[in-house]
């Protein structure tokens, strides 16, 4: 059967592997998501940014599709586009966007993606960025989530040299009917970020952060 989904979520950052996209701001985010029998899917959020004071602001529009096939009872394979934009309001103060065609495998607690975009929040920087995630449920109700990643440059356009960076995480969440709550340890190697022209040794959002965050299925 078909499958329609609807959510609101709320966290104290927006990180995006390992790098806040917020400003270290909390946001606010709304997700619909649809999954076809056929295997196809797609997903869209909005989300927005809490600033200085307490006034709300547009933060960015994300938007993936892609089909998924089940090998066999514990394996799965999926493909698919995603897209996100962030509004003038994110971190680093310009209008900025990335686009991604992707491909992965899930196999029990285990999952992992290769991601390739041709414009990584520049116009002409190629990247590839591959992860291992895993998701346990030692006790009902209750799971536990790991994250592991790695950004390479294949081709950089600007005169500053991007690096290869690697990011992590480590959460735990638990589920209250409709309501979940979420916490996670969340980090990044030390290197640009993606989305900033800010020079290495530039005043910008730790590298470290505790993360909360409560989910809402309307």
């Amino acid at each position: 059967m078909a499958e329609v989904g609807l959510s609101a979520s709320l966290f104290s950052d927006d990180r995006f592997r390992g790098y806040s996209l917020s400003g270290e701001r909390p946001v606010a985010m709304f997700d619909f998501a649809y999954d076809d029998p056929s295997g196809f899917y797609a997903d869209s959020g909005a989300m927005v940014v809490f600033r200085q004071g307490g006034d709300l602001a547009p933060l960015g529009l994300q938007l993936n599709g892609g089909y998924a096939r089940r090998l066999s009872s514990r394996t799965t394979i999926d493909f698919g586009v995603t897209h996100s934009t962030y509004s003038h309001y994110s971190s680093g103060g310009l209008p900025k966007s990335y686009t991604e065609i992707y491909a992965g495998i899930t196999r029990g607690v285990l999952s992992s993606r290769v991601f390739l975009s041709p414009h990584y929040f520049r116009k002409g920087r190629r990247t590839a960025y591959g992860e291992i995630n895993g998701n346990f449920s030692p006790i009902p109700k209750w799971s536990l989530n790991t994250h592991f990643g790695m950004l390479v440059p294949l081709k950089n356009p600007s005169a500053t040299t991007y690096h290869t960076s690697v990011d992590w995480s480590v959460g735990v969440s638990r589920e209250l009917g409709r309501l979940s709550l979420h916490a996670a340890w969340v980090g990044h190697a030390r290197a640009p970020e993606p989305f900033s022209s800010r020079p290495l040794n530039a005043s910008r959002p730790s590298r470290k952060a505790l993360i909360f965050g409560l989910n809402v299925a309307l």
